[in-house]
């Protein structure tokens, strides 16, 4: 039988954790940053760099500063980048395609 490590952290009863960057609402992160929720702990919100090329990003999370508390892990994109559907359940932060772009 193999044992799976186990990693316990112990605090004493004077000691508490301190998490930086931990945010309620985008308003309370710096620029080019939104508040997401943490991929490790889901109660917690972190403030997250916005989405660069080729990242992963969620359709749904497309508003700075949003008003309420954001339900995803990941931010938008950055503004010059749309996220767009790479196959029916990923989307990534790409350049967005407008009719301008085409020259005929």
């Amino acid at each position: 039988m193999r044992c799976a490590p186990l990693l316990l952290l112990l605090l004493s009863a004077g000691d508490a954790a301190v998490i930086t960057g931990a945010c309620d609402k985008d308003l309370q992160c710096g620029g080019s940053m939104c508040c997401a929720v943490s991929l490790w702990i889901r109660s917690l919100r972190m403030c997250t760099p916005m989405g660069d090329l080729g990242e992963e990003c969620h359709p749904l999370s497309n508003k700075v500063p949003f008003l309420g508390r954001r339900m995803h892990h990941t931010c938008p994109c950055l503004p010059n980048l749309a996220c767009l559907r790479i196959s029916p359940s990923r989307f990534k932060c790409l350049p967005e395609f407008r009719n301008e772009d085409v020259f005929f």
